[in-house]
């Protein structure tokens, strides 16, 4: 075979085999960058984590007469499907004018069997990331939230330990919000209030009286 063609083969082939790895270099790369591209892409989609809120369904209020066992007032929400679902409100028993109360709460999950200890199990342990605010509106009731009320967010008080003064007779709401991760919260008029964050309750209860 003549040596000249037998070398433009030999050239021609060698090209081939050129050409052939920079092409397969350029679709590997260009499937790397596609993942990257992809992976990053993913990423940018991923939504925000979510507030876990606690499921609470039923919610009682008792206020007990510092100076009369027997003067209770109770507020109770039953909501069977949580807090954002359908809610009853029950208030039973009158302030009585001049007299002072402690708050007790109890905050239970009932869709649980036994039913869940929210306050207790749930709220306390992660009193960091809670707080209590009330509100009232038409009705002379004024609270401070007690020296050995439980630390919560920004290392404010609770409101889980509370004290109630009843002023003069009068009707109105009484409103309970329990926010969850809140983003500030400052407790320095008693009642709370906060910035951010989310809310696991938030009832109000209406016509409460003092006589």
């Amino acid at each position: 075979m003549n040596t000249n063609i037998l070398n433009f083969k030999t050239m021609k082939i060698n090209y081939l085999t050129l050409n052939l790895m920079k092409t397969t270099k350029f679709f590997i790369g260009a499937f790397f960058c596609l993942t990257l591209i992809t992976s990053c892409s993913d990423d940018d989609d991923n939504p925000a984590p979510v507030l876990e809120e606690e499921l609470i369904t039923n919610v009682t209020l008792t206020f007990v007469n510092n100076d009369d066992p027997l003067d209770i007032v109770t507020m109770a929400s039953v909501a069977p499907d949580g807090q954002d679902g359908a809610s009853t409100e029950l208030v039973s028993g009158t302030f009585t004018s001049g007299e002072t109360y402690a708050l007790t709460l109890a905050l239970t999950n009932e869709s649980e069997d036994p039913a869940e200890d929210v306050l207790n199990d749930d709220i306390i342990p992660e009193a960091d990331e809670h707080f209590f605010v009330y509100a009232v509106n038409g009705i002379n009731l004024t609270l401070s939230r007690d020296d050995d009320d439980v630390d919560a967010s920004d290392s404010e008080k609770l409101g889980l330990n509370t004290t109630w003064v009843a002023g003069a007779a009068s009707t109105g709401n009484v409103q309970i919000i329990l926010v969850h991760e809140p983003e500030g919260a400052d407790d320095s008029d008693e009642f709370g209030s906060v910035t951010g964050g989310s809310e696991d309750i938030n009832i109000t209860f209406s016509n409460v009286e003092i006589q």
